[in-house]
């Protein structure tokens, strides 16, 4: 209850009409305004140094006002931020701001204030001052400046993010490197898939053998997943040959009971290896004495080059062109003069009946000929021979205009990519590594090597971190095994803030068996996934001590927690006596031989063996 006589030390205003009053009736007043936002209030931690500056520096020259931004169209810019920010107002118009909870700064710029407007009474001068919706130039400083700090924060968070991403994929392999030794593979150019039928026989020589063969159309994200730590230079040449057409891989697996490296196998026939000459090829066909990697490698031509190829190219589609037209002109020519000497040859056998009929009938036999018969055949011939003759020369005038267009080294809009020239473009790839290797049969071979082991993700869900008072940890053990697919870890550490707190077992077996004296701020740390709300809510209904406010915070309180390769080198030592004792009874004991006893038989039984 409020004492008799109270005075209150900041006036309230929540609407534009009431921002407008307090304006008018402290105009030549200076005016401290507190601008907030409604969803977090209005700072509590100056209210002393608002008082000091009423009641002690300001008086009644002074006049303190709290405004909320959310209802006011001269204060829009600050709606939804939660950084306490004071004006100063002067006459109506915007002189200074503050932002921050710094009650002693605060003080010192109303003694400032104070007196800047005492010299102006003064001296009549008054300084530059602008309108309350426009920005201060410490305004836009300060803008810039978060700006700035919020850039370098999400620049950070992705490089975080990054970062985590290729530690995770590099665990990913190293985990499904152990399942696929017997396993590799080899990734050849478009352009040379020749080079796998040229190096066939090289298999049964290192005494492997082709499981599988595939053509695959590459594209720039599967070139980066493919080419995943390798020793190949990715350059644009490089990117351009490889997704010019389908890429072959092949396929290879080891005996089962070879225990050589494969990948330095490999490695060694294709990069190192130098073909031995055959006895029985001409030296002209035996290949040259360098390993398979640099006899299949290329550079890339320079622009002129490929413009000159796809010329000679054009140039030479065009004279086949050319050939095919003129060898059917040939035909259809032929197929002519066949049909006219079969005309010619009906005409005259018909020409013959009608004279033996004449001449049997007493008439002459041959009739009188009929002027201009002959001329008009004749002329029809030659007009039939100039249209053919026309059209031959306007088909080779054409062809010749085409390739005189054509023949140009000079880039014309609409062209193919040509790559920059004299880059090193590899034929084949064979991975350098165990790590390269398992990621290249995993994007590859996903069928195949899921036979042998599941393949994990880098990727994991969204997720939550929520934490539980250790005395818990029973009924959120049910909780988990009810829902294995959405506990993605778990673990038990001393303290509630994720960013201080001290990893103490990995597993509440582990917990129960640690002989010091339980402390009230153990917890249980639980990374759930968001991909089902069902777990989630089991787990909140459990009353828990934490939870993060979202996938983004609840990924960086998980990642803290729960860094990459978390539990790894923990083995439980129950889980290793199991595997003992299951090796032990899996291993045959041998019982000794037992003699065979005969009893002797009884005197019915040998009177039945008598009978």
């Amino acid at each position: 209850m409020a004492r008799k006589g109270q005075v209150s030390i900041q006036e309230t205003v929540e609407t534009n009409e009431e921002f407008e009053e307090v304006l008018s009736a402290n105009y030549d007043k200076l005016i401290c305004m507190e601008v907030y936002s409604d969803f977090c209030g209005h700072c509590l931690a100056t209210a002393n140094a608002i008082r000091k500056g009423k009641l002690e520096i300001g008086q009644d020259r002074i006049t303190m006002v709290k405004a909320l931004a959310d209802k006011i169209d001269a204060l829009s810019r600050f709606k939804n931020k939660s950084e306490p920010t004071f004006l100063f107002i002067s006459k109506g118009k915007l002189i200074r701001a503050m932002f921050g909870a710094n009650g002693l700064e605060l003080c010192r710029i109303i003694e400032e204030e104070m007196g800047q407007l005492q010299r102006e009474i003064d001296t009549g001068i008054e300084r530059p001052k602008q309108e309350i919706n426009e920005l201060l130039p410490e305004e836009a400083a300060k803008i810039k400046e978060d700006l700035k700090v919020e850039e370098e924060m999400r620049e950070s968070a992705q490089k975080l993010r990054v970062l985590t991403l290729a530690s995770r994929k590099k665990r990913v392999c190293e985990r499904l490197s152990r399942y696929v030794k017997g396993l590799n593979f080899i990734l050849y150019w478009p352009h040379c898939h020749k080079a796998h039928l040229d190096l066939y026989e090289k298999w049964d020589l290192i005494n492997v053998q082709v499981a599988a063969k595939e053509t695959m159309q590459m594209t720039e994200e599967g070139i980066k997943e493919a080419l995943y730590m390798s020793d190949v230079d990715p350059n644009e040449a490089c990117i351009h040959a490889l997704m010019n057409g389908e890429a072959l891989i092949v396929l290879f697996k080891m005996f089962d009971n070879d225990d050589r490296n494969f990948v330095k196998l490999m490695r060694h026939t294709l990069y190192e290896e130098i073909p031995v000459p055959k006895e029985d090829v001409p030296p002209e066909k035996q290949l040259p004495p360098i390993p398979a990697y640099e006899r299949y490698a290329t550079i890339s031509k320079t622009a002129r080059e490929v413009r000159r190829e796809r010329y000679e190219a054009k140039m030479q589609k065009l004279r086949e062109e050319r050939e095919e037209r003129e060898r059917l002109a040939a035909e259809q020519a032929r197929l002519a003069r066949e049909a006219e000497e079969e005309r010619q040859r009906i005409e005259k056998q018909r020409q013959e009946e009608e004279r033996m009929a004449r001449i049997q009938a007493g008439l002459p036999a041959d009739p009188e000929p009929e002027t201009g018969e002959e001329a008009v055949e004749g002329e029809e011939t030659e007009k039939a021979e100039t249209e053919a003759t026309e059209e031959q020369e306007q088909i080779e005038e054409e062809q010749v205009e085409a390739e005189e267009e054509f023949h140009s080294d000079v880039s014309i809009e609409g062209e193919e990519y040509i790559p920059p020239g004299g880059l090193f473009v590899p034929g084949l790839y064979s991975p350098p590594n165990e790590l390269a290797k398992a990621n290249g049969l995993a994007y590859f071979y996903p069928k195949v090597v899921e036979q042998i082991t599941p393949i994990e993700s880098e990727y994991l869900p969204p997720h939550v971190l929520v934490m539980f008072s250790i005395d818990k940890r029973h009924e959120v053990k049910e909780v988990m095994e009810q829902f294995p697919g959405e506990i993605l870890n778990y673990g038990i550490f001393v303290g509630d803030d994720p960013n201080t707190a001290e990893h103490l077992a990995y597993t509440i077996k582990q917990y129960d068996k640690i002989t010091r004296i339980r402390k009230h701020k153990d917890r249980l740390a639980v990374m759930v996934s968001r991909k089902r709300s069902l777990p989630l809510l089991q787990l909140a209904g459990l009353n828990p001590c934490y939870i993060s406010h979202d996938v983004v915070s609840g990924e960086r309180d998980c990642l803290t927690l729960f860094p990459v390769g978390y539990g790894d080198d923990y083995e439980d030592e129950e889980s290793v006596k199991e595997e003992e004792i299951k090796e032990i009874v899996a291993e045959p004991v041998e019982e000794p031989e037992q003699e065979e006893v005969v009893e002797p038989k009884g005197e019915e039984e040998e009177e039945e063996d008598e009978d």
